[in-house]
């Protein structure tokens, strides 16, 4: 019996440390507070701006946010003088490609290599979340894999992996890369393909609806029946589908298809887009990612006059206002790496010549795309209990858009990744 008695004090004694030490962890760790003080807050693109806010957040949670004279500081806060300075939650860059040269092997790169890559692609300008719609998976994963593990600091990527295409359908500026991407032949391979695919990790689905073939030539859209098997198949996994139009033609099969967003506006047709196709988008629940800004990046390098690229640009620019206009859903992104000039001070502009103001543009990148990719509930707005993801900038947006590319600090779940020295 005193044995018995001797193993379970010994037990206790072992465990009650064991339990002191984990409490004493917990509550060490508790207390790595970070407050912004004296800032202009919007904690969503509805609620009205609390002005000399504060943001509180104890590791990689928001623990606290209002005005300066009700929120309660803990008393080991390190204090950020925000003063002059707006919060926002953190942005999505709905459109990106990890293909560039530069990273085009991410698994050769030094952590401080990839670092300063990430920091100038997305991280300076406050983007916390990236959902990249074409690259090579093994790739993108090895730079996902490295930021999840805490080896280097760097947004959420998702990924659709590799576009798909119809037959003989990789678009002319793909191939002379030497690459050919995967073709869908008929329905059995598309649904083979896309459960693959998903299986294997990738977040979504994109396919070209419409691809360029080269100047001077048709596009080759992918047959309806072709896109539908896409479509079915990643919704029965809960995966949603992109597609690249290129001309009206691609949009008309996404329509018909069930495609779940654009992943650009149609300029190429030289006309806005008819009221009856923008109500059948609307009614059909299609979201749109303008990217604007591509339109002058690629119109300047084909050495395009400013008439011509603004002339293009105004038929971009009133696609989305008439979009906007009949209660279109709208999310950012702007085709970087495909497009090497990462700043989109351009895009929030030209969103704006669009009849979009500030709050539209903050629903965008914020609450619009959280809510689209299921993540509501963690990212798009600043409440207690919600991942601290946050954007702080110099100005006042409601005044001057531009300000929001003018990014102070970056903050990813309560950690500072960037800040702009003056």
């Amino acid at each position: 019996m005193n044995n018995i008695v001797h193993t379970f004090l010994t037990f206790f004694i072992v465990f009650s440390l064991h339990c002191s030490i984990v409490n004493g962890q917990e509550t060490k760790q508790t207390k790595n507070a970070l407050a912004f003080v004296n800032a202009t807050i919007y904690v969503s693109p509805t609620n009205p701006a609390i002005l000399d806010g504060i943001v509180v957040i104890e590791n990689d949670k928001i623990i606290a946010v209002g005005k300066k004279n009700v929120v309660k500081l803990p008393k080991n806060a390190k204090l950020i003088d925000c003063k002059g300075l707006t919060i926002t939650a953190g942005f999505w860059n709905s459109h990106v490609h990890f293909t560039d040269p530069k990273i085009a092997n991410a698994p050769s790169l030094s952590n401080s290599e990839l670092s300063a890559y990430l920091e100038q692609f997305l991280i300076k300008y406050g983007f916390t979340y990236a959902f990249d719609i074409g690259s090579f998976p093994e790739n993108t994963n090895n730079i996902r894999q490295r930021i999840n593990s805490g080896s280097i600091s760097g947004p959420l990527i998702l990924t659709t992996g590799l576009p798909l295409t119809a037959e003989d359908g990789t678009p002319f500026y793909v191939k002379a890369m030497n690459i050919k991407l995967p073709e869908l032949t008929s329905i059995d391979v598309a649904a083979k393909i896309v459960n693959q695919n998903i299986a294997d990790g990738l977040d979504g689905i994109k396919i070209f609806a419409g691809s360029p073939m080269g100047p001077g030539k048709a596009e080759k859209m992918m047959p309806v029946e072709i896109a539908k098997a896409v479509i079915i198949t990643a919704h029965k996994k809960g995966k949603l589908v992109f597609a690249h139009p290129s001309v009206n033609d691609g949009i008309l099969v996404s329509l018909e298809s069930g495609i779940d967003i654009l992943a650009h506006t149609t300029p190429d047709g030289g006309l806005p887009w008819d009221r009856q196709m923008i109500q059948q988008m609307v009614k059909k629940n299609l979201y749109l990612i303008p990217t604007l800004k591509l339109w002058k990046w690629s119109l300047l390098n084909n050495n395009q006059s400013p008439q011509q690229i603004e002339d293009f640009v105004s038929i971009a620019i009133r696609q989305v206002k008439d979009f906007n206009e009949a209660g279109g859903n709208l999310l950012f992104g702007t085709d970087i790496g495909f497009m090497d000039d990462f700043d989109p001070t351009d895009e929030y502009v030209y969103l704006q010549k669009a009849g979009l103001d500030f709050r539209q543009i903050l629903a965008m990148l914020t609450t619009t795309p959280s809510e689209k990719y299921g993540f509501s509930k963690q990212y798009g707005r600043l409440a207690v209990g919600m991942t601290a993801d946050m954007v702080v900038f110099k100005g006042n947006p409601e005044l001057d858009i531009r300000t929001l590319s003018d990014v102070k600090y970056t903050v990813r779940k309560g950690e500072i990744i960037y800040t702009k020295t003056d």
